[in-house]
């Protein structure tokens, strides 16, 4: 239309004054952790140098695409999603991509509230770690955003890429350990009602009691938030039963940390009084008093698979989409001694 008047200065340009290839100043110009700093200020003192003002909305109508990838966690209070965070948040910077991460702590409300905050921001995927109760429709509402979605660790149904654990496999692992050690009365902590994980952790210790004819109480199975204060409950709980169990499997490491603090407070010791079995290892498991078994997945390994998921989703295009991913990592249990220290304590004694 108008091709004698000056447009402002181009990328070309910018490049050509920085002495940088063409597409080191488009990273720039995105913020891309890849370009070294230096770099990047040489970029920038040559744009301002030309006048040349970076537009991101323009940039974005042009069909470029944004470098930010959502990411939804449920809760931050447990370590084993910090550990998680870490794993994504590194892959997916060296891609490039700079995570803008929101927290819900189970609330629907807060969940949907960043949902649209992140759709609004114009986010090229999304990471997420539903909230307790979540419908089932919400996936396929952000897929319909146009949004690709990974989720973590709780599976909604086999029409979203999940990655997540084989709960009722690693569950039935642990009990299977306690049975082992000789446990017969054996209890679960951290029975949330109509939670799916919840169902599939339960579902491998019921199914390894029945399969070795160990009748399970109802009141062995106790209903405790997710939480260190959860596991002080249990620990109260099973000790007012009679007879009591001597074995417990907790729904997490957390719910474990809370049994062992307050076996500790009433002056027991894991392993002698009660043998304790958590999951998912998070860094702190090794480190309690005395140190924890725990079922092992990995949240580096879950966190980088879940990264390179998403990343293969933008790279696609829709000739070639594949079919969803549903990826769930059979886990392994760390043997320590909060299950296993009444049999060491006899070895102990013999030698």
């Amino acid at each position: 239309m108008h091709s004698n008047m000056k447009s402002g200065p181009t990328i070309q340009d910018i490049a050509a004054a920085a002495g940088v290839s063409k597409s080191t100043v488009s990273l720039v110009l995105q913020e891309s952790p890849l370009i070294k700093a230096e770099t990047a200020e040489k970029v920038r003192e040559a744009a301002r140098a030309l006048g040349y003002v970076y537009n991101r909305g323009a940039a974005n109508l042009r069909g470029k695409r944004s470098t930010t990838i959502g990411m939804v966690i449920n809760d931050l209070t447990n370590p084993f999603f910090v550990e998680l965070l870490v794993a994504i948040e590194r892959v997916l910077a060296q891609a490039g991509y700079t995570t803008l991460m929101a927290h819900t702590a189970e609330s629907l409300e807060t969940q949907t509230r960043v949902l649209r905050s992140m759709r609004e921001q114009n986010v090229a995927g999304l990471i997420m770690s539903p909230a307790l109760g979540t419908t089932d429709e919400l996936p396929a509402e952000i897929q319909s955003w146009g949004i690709p979605l990974v989720l973590v660790m709780r599976p909604m149904g086999p029409d979203v890429d999940t990655i997540g654990v084989d709960n009722s496999y690693g569950f039935a692992l642990a009990t299977e350990h306690l049975v082992g050690q000789g446990h017969t009365r054996i209890a679960f902590a951290g029975n949330r009602k109509g939670y799916a994980v919840a169902n599939q952790r339960r579902q491998g210790y019921l199914s390894t009691m029945a399969k070795h004819s160990l009748p399970v109480n109802d009141d062995w199975i106790i209903d405790v938030p997710l939480t260190p204060e959860g596991g002080r409950d249990a620990v109260r709980a099973i000790f007012d039963m009679k007879p009591r169990p001597t074995a417990v499997v907790c729904y997490n490491d957390q719910v474990a940390i809370g049994v062992l603090h307050e076996l500790d407070r009433m002056g027991k010791r894991a392993g002698k009084a009660l043998a304790v079995v958590g999951c998912d290892n998070i860094i702190a498991a090794e480190h309690t008093n005395p140190p924890l078994t725990t079922l092992f997945a990995g949240a580096d390994k879950l966190g980088t698979i879940a990264s390179e998921t998403l990343l293969a989703r933008l790279s696609e295009t829709s000739e070639d989409e594949k079919p969803p991913v549903q990826y769930f990592a059979v886990p392994e249990l760390v043997v320590r001694e909060s299950s296993v220290g009444a049999k060491a304590s006899h070895v102990n004694a013999a030698a």
